[in-house]
């Protein structure tokens, strides 16, 4: 009997450690609020000691990530619903984007729109870029990228190949004298800081585009 005891509370171990604790729950909770979509695992690498478990949690697989969603979804069932899809309709190409999208189009003034990926420079064919808050005849491009943060550190090599892509459109950029603005996936684990930046763009074209 002791060594079935063992076993079977050493399963139960296991198994509870790809479960969300009640602090990975605030945790995601909070961040939900603040973004305005549900993060992902990927975001939660960027919150230090506080996000790890989350991040272990979303490397193990899409189900146990999943369940962490619909755990916080029945305990809170008015959070925003995760995925790509923003709140007024639009597709966008990942999370990181919509996440942007949101918040420019919440905060955006009056005759300002935000374009999903226009061509750069208009007349420009060969790239698009992910966002382009645009008043008038003046524009600011915007480029999310959703592979890594600041630091440019890649895992895997998909993470290599879409960081690879963000540079060949950079380059585009700098052909055309442009400066675009880079949201890392860093600056999602810090909500405020990532509002203040869209605040500020906002700011900018509602001034430069009059």
């Amino acid at each position: 009997m002791s060594t079935l005891s063992t076993t079977t509370g050493s399963s139960s171990a296991l198994s509870s450690i790809f479960y969300p604790t009640e602090d990975d729950l605030l945790l995601y909770r909070d961040m939900t609020r603040a973004l305005g979509a549900p993060p992902n695992a990927h975001m939660c690498r960027f919150l230090g000691a506080v996000g790890q478990h989350l991040v272990f949690i979303g490397d193990s697989g899409t189900q146990e990530w999943s369940r962490v969603q619909q755990i916080a979804a029945c305990r809170w069932p008015h959070l925003p619903t995760s995925g790509s899809v923003a709140t007024d309709g639009t597709i966008l190409d990942s999370l990181p984007e919509r996440i942007v999208y949101q918040m420019l189009c919440t905060l955006k003034r009056r005759n300002m729109h935000v374009d999903v990926h226009e061509p750069i420079g208009l007349t420009q064919g060969r790239f698009r870029a992910d966002l382009t808050l645009r008043k008038g005849n003046f524009c600011r491009y915007i480029e999310v990228a959703g592979c890594c943060g600041s630091d440019r550190i890649t895992r895997n090599e998909d993470e290599r190949k879409w960081l690879a892509r963000l540079d060949q459109r950079l380059s585009f950029y700098r052909a055309l004298d442009v400066t675009p603005v880079v949201v890392w996936l860093d600056m999602f684990a810090r909500p405020a800081e990532l509002k203040d930046l869209c605040i500020d763009l906002v700011d900018d074209v509602a001034l430069r585009g009059a």
